[in-house]
């Protein structure tokens, strides 16, 4: 670490040395002091590269933090147990100081076969980070953590000493694409949609959300930090993420949709779906959003999700309350039809309930839930891993979910972009294939990938 580093870095070494003098034998240690103001997307392409890492802010650009290191982690090769883990963490979060909080994610399904890629991010992962730099205010904070009954103060330095308070300088993106390959290709898509569509037709259900997985090589390997850092300027009002549990892989995205925010009992969930482009000019952005909000089609499509949340969620709260009509919810390059739910949840419905009653949505899966992820199952020629599924964090009292679409895998010398269509009647094949380019758009651009 640079003697510069040091200095600033000394209040919290100091605060290090005093948590662990004090000698409580269980629980999590956090300490945390002011810097001067850094970006934690930069800061954290500073740190070494073998480390495990991870990124997030919210949509609402209120809360930013980037982790690095691993202070505690629970995880689990498939996704039984939900109600496991978050017991678990609660617990561990049990007496914390505030700001200690759990990132991670999910899996899709925990039906499918696991695909090599997807092994190391696990059926679900969540990490306490041993370091995090998150904005507050005009200032940065520098917080360091740990399991009192894991961590000894010799490690603590030694890890201090390795931490790189500055942001990286590395301008560097990523290498010139080499080649691009989709699963399914356009024939074999066309014929899903249109056996999908035969089945809606005979009133088996009424829509199922297939996917494609778009793979980019690359002459190099592909850092998913310098990824998502080129998405940034494209992606304002969406969540953005990234986990990386080792260098060599990771999962990012900017994605719009919110699973649910859990404040204490108050829980808020929102049901998006339908898609059109943004306008160039006032006129004809008006134009394409009375296009989105009057097409009988897109309508229906969101009120298979704004039904599907309803049943799920209702029968957690105590107090329901959601909007009649959808609103439109514009982002930098295209908008979708959006209703908002708040409710007061029921006692002893918790995170694990949460989760369980609303993953997946109809939005990435469909409706009937499990009619249309029977057909997904049967269809799609890929494991959508970590795609579509929660990614979050989880605190003492608080918990916050995004729904992983707009996100790519990154594996070696590999990008793999997903997107979704939900396909209901009155649905194109051809059509379905053009929004799925268009929503990887913020991708193809921002990275200048083939199209």
């Amino acid at each position: 670490m640079d003697r510069r580093d040091y200095g600033l870095t000394e209040k919290l070494r100091e605060k290090v040395a005093r948590e662990c003098a004090q000698g409580a034998p269980s629980g999590i240690a956090r300490v945390e002091t002011v810097v001067p103001c850094t970006d934690p997307l930069a800061w954290l392409r500073a740190q070494d590269a073998s480390a495990a890492r991870l990124y997030w802010a919210d949509r609402n650009g209120a809360y930013e933090v980037a982790g690095v290191g691993t202070a505690d982690l629970v995880t689990r090769a498939d996704t039984d147990g939900i109600d496991v883990l978050f017991g678990q963490v609660h617990r561990r979060l049990a007496g914390a100081r505030p700001g200690a909080r759990y990132f991670g994610g999910l899996r899709f399904s925990g039906k499918t076969p696991v695909d090599a890629a997807w092994r190391v991010f696990g059926g679900y992962g969540f990490v306490l980070p041993r370091f995090e730099l998150s904005r507050r205010g005009l200032d940065s904070v520098l917080s360091c953590q740990w399991l009192r009954s894991a961590a000894t103060l010799d490690t603590l330095m030694a890890e201090l000493d390795a931490l790189v308070l500055g942001a990286s300088e590395n301008g560097r993106v990523h290498p010139v694409a080499t080649g691009r390959r989709d699963l399914p290709g356009r024939a074999g898509w066309d014929a899903a949609v249109t056996e999908t569509l035969d089945l809606v037709s005979r009133g088996e259900l009424d829509k199922v959300v297939l996917a494609r997985k778009s793979t980019f090589g690359f002459a190099d390997r592909v850092d998913p930090l310098a990824c998502l850092q080129a998405l940034m300027p494209e992606t304002e009002h969406c969540y953005r993420f990234c986990f990386v549990p080792g260098a060599g892989r990771g999962f990012l995205g900017a994605s719009p949709e919110r699973l649910y925010r859990r404040e204490g009992r108050r829980v808020l969930c929102d049901a998006m779906a339908g898609t059109r482009t943004r306008g160039d000019g006032v006129s004809l952005d008006r134009q394409l959003e009375q296009d989105l909000m009057g097409s009988e089609k897109e309508r229906r499509e969101q009120d298979y999700v704004v039904r599907g949340i309803r049943e799920s969620l209702a029968p957690l709260c105590r107090g329901l309350n959601a909007g009649a009509d959808p609103s439109v919810m514009k982002l930098r390059n295209w908008q979708h039809l959006m209703s908002r739910f708040e409710g007061v949840l029921r006692d002893g419905v918790g995170d694990a309930e949460l989760l369980k009653a609303l993953h997946p949505t109809p939005a990435v899966g469909g409706y009937p839930t499990g009619p249309a992820l029977r057909e997904i199952e049967k269809r799609e020629p890929f494991d959508r891993g970590w795609y579509a599924g929660p990614v979050g964090w989880v605190g003492h009292d608080a918990a916050e979910f995004a729904v992983a679409i707009r996100s790519a895998l990154v594996e070696g010398a590999t990008l793999s972009v997903f997107a979704g269509a939900g396909i209901v009647a009155g649905s194109v094949p051809e059509d379905e294939w053009t929004e799925l380019d268009y929503k990887i758009r913020h991708f193809t651009q921002a990275l200048n990938l083939p199209r």
